[in-house]
C-alpha cells in the first residue's frame, strides 16, 4: 500500500484549501490519506472533510507560525506507516488530475524524488539554501548538475534509511540559528549536498507543474494556452491565502472534472 500525506496548521483557513486539494485527488485515487495536524485544529479539519474516506488526521504540536507549520512535513516518520512502501507529499495548494500511480511506480530508490524548479542553486539561494553554501559545496553542486527543487511535492520510499534523512534534517532545524525559507532550504541543503534528489520522475513531461501567479500577467490566457486535464498542478507563489483558494476554485474544471 501506498500513502499521501498533507499537513495543515497555524492558519485554520488553509483547511479550505486542503478540501479541495483532497477533493480533486478523490477524483482518480483511493489511495489512503494522512493529514498531519495541529492539534487546536483537529476538529474543523475532521469536520471539514468528513464527506472523504480514508483519511487519517495525525495529530501535532501547535504551530508557532508559517514556518514552523512547514516543518511538520518533516514528522511523518513519527507516525505509524507499517503499511506502507510509499509515500507522497502533496502542498494543500495543489490540484490532482490525473492518477498517482506512476508517481508511486517510478520511486525506487533512496532518494528524494521531487520537481526542479527550473533554475541554477547560485539563482535560488534565498529560497533553496541557508545562505551558507561554501565554495566548495557549490562546486560540487555546479559539478554534479545538481538543481534546487520545490518541496510542495515529493515522494520517497518508506523505510530505515529514509527516516534517517528525515530525522537528521529535523535536527538541522533544531540547531540552525541562521537564516532559512521554510522547510525548503533545510530539504533542499540536505539532499543536494548528497546528491539523493531525483528530479527526472516529477517533471517527466509535465506530471507536475509549478509557476509564480504572481509573475503571469494574462492568467486566463496562460490557463487556456498551457494547460490541460491529465496534470498536477502547483498554485505556488501566488498573494496569499484568498488569492491562492479563489484561483484554485477557478480553474479546478479545467484540471480535474
Amino acid at each position: 500500500m501506498n500513502l499521501v500525506y498533507f499537513t495543515v496548521g497555524f492558519n485554520p483557513e488553509y483547511i479550505k484549501i486542503l478540501y479541495l486539494a483532497i477533493k480533486s485527488l478523490r477524483k482518480r485515487n483511493a489511495v489512503d490519506v494522512m493529514i498531519i495536524c495541529d492539534e487546536s485544529l483537529i476538529e474543523t479539519c475532521s469536520a471539514a472533510l468528513k464527506e472523504f474516506s480514508n483519511i487519517i488526521i495525525a495529530p501535532c504540536e501547535n504551530s508557532n507560525d508559517a514556518p514552523d507549520s512547514s516543518m511538520k512535513k518533516l514528522q511523518i516518520f513519527k507516525y505509524d506507516l507499517s503499511k506502507y512502501s510509499k509515500i507522497l507529499f502533496i502542498d494543500s495548494d495543489v490540484l490532482i488530475g490525473r492518477s498517482l500511480d506512476c508517481f508511486f511506480d517510478g520511486i525506487k530508490e533512496d532518494k528524494l524524488y521531487s520537481s526542479g524548479e527550473g533554475i541554477s542553486i547560485i539563482n535560488s539561494l534565498v529560497t533553496h539554501s541557508l545562505l551558507n553554501y561554501t565554495e566548495d559545496q557549490l562546486s560540487f553542486l555546479e559539478k554534479n548538475k545538481i538543481k534546487p527543487f520545490n518541496c510542495g511535492f515529493f515522494g520517497f520510499l518508506n523505510n530505515s534509511v529514509m527516516k534517517q534523512h528525515f530525522d537528521n534534517i529535523l535536527e538541522m532545524v533544531k540547531t540552525h540559528t541562521g537564516y532559512f525559507f521554510y522547510e525548503q532550504s533545510f530539504m533542499n541543503v540536505y539532499f543536494n549536498l548528497r546528491n539523493l534528489t531525483d528530479l527526472e520522475l516529477m517533471n517527466r513531461s509535465n506530471y507536475i507543474i509549478g509557476f509564480r501567479v504572481s509573475e503571469i500577467p494574462d492568467l486566463n490566457l496562460f490557463f487556456k494556452k498551457s494547460f490541460r486535464k491529465n496534470k498536477v498542478v502547483h498554485f505556488a507563489y501566488s498573494l496569499g491565502y484568498s488569492e491562492k483558494l479563489k484561483m484554485m476554485k477557478k480553474y479546478y474544471n479545467l484540471f480535474v472534472e
